[in-house]
C-alpha cells in the first residue's frame, strides 16, 4: 500500500509524557499513514513529543514523525508560508493568533465545521471549556471557525528571589507602579565579586511581550481595527522612553545582545527581573531552577493583561484532509493537552490550567497563569494579517532605541510611517 505522509507544524517548547486510553477519535481503516508534525523551536522536546505520540499510533495505527522550525511567530508564519507556496505538502499547523488573521486571509486554512457537525459531543467538551474569547480568534467573519483553543499565554514579570533576598526586598504587590519599579531596579542594581548584576532586562526581540508593557499605558503598536499605527503616541513613547532609560540613563538593564537569554539570566542571577509568560517554565525545569516569583507588569496608567492563544489548523493543500481534522481534534482534547501543557503553555482548557500549573508548583505566586482563566480579562495582542511585516518593524524599532540608543520620538515615527504604508497597502 502506498505511504502517506501528513505534515503538521506546531510552535510549542514544552514538555510531554504519556497519556491515558481515553481520546476520542475515529479509527481509520488505512493504517499505513506517516504524520510529519514540524515544531517551532530547536528541538529540546522533541524526545517527550515522540514519546507522547507514540500513543497516537497505538490508538489509530497512524505514525508520527517530528521536526522542528526555529523562529518567532512572524519567522514560523512566513517559513510556512513559503512552504505552502514551494509545494510542500503541509496538512497541520499551530497558529498562534499573531498568524490567524495572516492565513485566513490567504484562504490557506481549511474549516473545521464539518468535523464539528459530525462529531458534536467531543467538540462540545472542548468549547465548553475554553473561553468564548479564544474561541472567536478562530473563525472568519462569516462564523467559520478553523480550529479549537489550545493554549494561551499572558505576560508577567518573573523575579529571581534570591536577588530579592540578597536586596533585602520582598514581592512587589500587584498593583505596584511606575515609581516602585524604578525603585525595585536601584536596590537590584549591584555590582558582585567585580562583576554588574543589574535589575531587569527590556523586552528585546518580544513583540508579544513588549506590547504587554504598552497595554499598561493605554498604549499599543495599532488602533484595535488595524487600520492605523499608534506605535508613536506619547504613551507609547513614554514606555519605549523608559526602556532606552534603563539602560543608558540608569544602569538598571543590560545592552541587550542577540545570543544572550534574558531567561538564562534570571537563571544565573544577572538579571533579578524579566518580562515573559509561562515558557520560562521549560527552561526552569531543565536547569532545575525554583528560586523564582511572578508578578503582574508594573502598572502606568493602567493595568490591562494582554492575551495570546493558538490553536491547531488544517491547511487546504492536504492530501488527507479529514486525518489532518482527526489529528488537530486529538490533540485538542483534555488528555493530551494534560500531558503535553505540564509546563511552557497554559492550557487553554479552563479544567486544566489550574490543575497543570499548580501542581508543577514554579514559579511562586504562579496563580497569576491561570486566575480568571475562565473570563475575558484578556486583551488580545495586535495580530493583524500584515503580522509578518509590522512585527519586524516593531522589532527593529526595540533594537534602534535598546541597541543602538537612537531618538525614541524620531525611531517611533519612522516606524509608524512604515507601519501605515504596510496596513494601507494590504486592505
Amino acid at each position: 500500500m502506498k505511504k502517506r505522509v501528513v505534515k503538521t507544524l506546531l510552535c510549542m517548547c514544552m514538555t510531554a509524557g504519556l497519556v491515558s486510553s481515553s481520546y476520542v477519535v475515529p479509527v481509520m481503516a488505512d493504517s499505513d499513514v506517516t504524520l510529519t508534525l514540524a515544531m517551532c523551536g530547536d528541538g529540546t522536546t522533541k524526545a517527550s513529543l515522540d514519546k507522547l505520540l507514540e500513543k497516537y499510533t497505538e490508538e489509530t495505527g497512524v505514525k508520527v514523525e517530528t521536526m522542528f522550525i526555529a523562529g518567532n511567530w512572524g519567522e514560523y508564519c512566513t517559513k510556512l508560508q513559503t512552504m505552502v507556496g514551494g509545494g510542500d505538502e503541509v496538512d497541520c499547523a499551530i497558529l498562534a493568533i499573531e498568524g490567524v488573521s495572516k492565513f485566513l486571509n490567504m484562504g490557506i486554512a481549511e474549516s473545521i465545521d464539518d468535523w464539528i457537525e459530525a462529531n458534536p459531543d467531543v467538540a462540545k467538551e472542548i468549547l465548553d471549556d475554553t473561553s468564548p474569547s479564544f474561541q472567536e480568534v478562530f473563525k472568519d467573519d462569516e462564523g467559520k471557525t478553523y480550529a479549537f483553543p489550545f493554549s494561551f499565554n499572558n505576560v508577567v514579570m518573573h523575579i529571581n528571589t534570591d536577588r530579592l533576598q540578597e536586596a533585602g526586598l520582598e514581592a512587589p504587590g500587584e498593583d505596584w507602579d511606575k515609581d516602585e519599579f524604578l525603585s525595585y531596579c536601584e536596590k537590584l542594581t549591584i555590582e558582585k565579586d567585580g562583576v554588574k548584576q543589574y535589575a531587569v532586562a527590556v523586552p528585546y526581540g518580544e513583540y508579544f511581550c513588549a506590547e504587554a508593557w504598552l497595554y499598561n499605558n493605554g498604549a499599543s503598536y495599532m488602533n484595535d481595527d488595524f487600520t492605523e499605527s499608534t506605535i508613536n503616541s506619547p504613551e507609547s513613547v513614554e514606555v519605549f522612553q523608559l526602556w532606552q532609560d534603563l539602560i543608558y540613563k540608569y544602569g538598571y538593564a543590560p545592552i541587550p545582545e542577540e545570543n544572550v537569554s534574558p531567561i538564562a539570566q534570571i537563571i544565573n542571577g544577572q538579571v533579578a527581573m524579566a518580562s515573559y509568560g509561562r515558557w520560562p517554565t521549560a527552561n526552569y525545569v531543565a536547569d532545575d531552577f525554583s528560586d523564582v516569583t511572578i508578578q503582574y507588569l508594573p502598572s502606568f496608567s493602567e493595568n490591562q493583561q494582554i492575551g495570546g492563544v493558538d490553536g491547531i489548523f488544517t491547511l487546504k493543500n492536504s492530501k488527507h484532509i479529514e486525518e489532518a481534522k482527526n489529528l488537530a481534534a486529538w490533540m485538542s482534547q483534555a488528555e493530551f493537552e494534560g500531558e503535553y501543557l505540564s509546563v511552557g503553555n497554559i492550557p487553554a482548557l479552563h479544567s486544566l490550567a489550574e490543575q497543570k500549573i499548580s501542581e508543577l508548583g514554579i514559579p511562586e505566586n504562579n496563580k497569576l497563569f491561570y486566575v480568571d482563566s475562565n473570563t475575558d480579562i484578556y486583551k488580545p495582542v495586535s495580530a493583524p494579517p500584515q503580522f509578518t511585516e509590522c512585527s519586524n518593524i516593531v522589532l527593529t524599532a526595540i533594537s534602534e532605541i535598546c541597541v543602538n540608543q537612537s531618538d525614541v520620538q524620531e525611531t517611533l515615527d519612522a516606524a509608524a510611517e512604515e507601519m501605515n504604508e504596510v496596513l494601507e497597502a494590504n486592505k
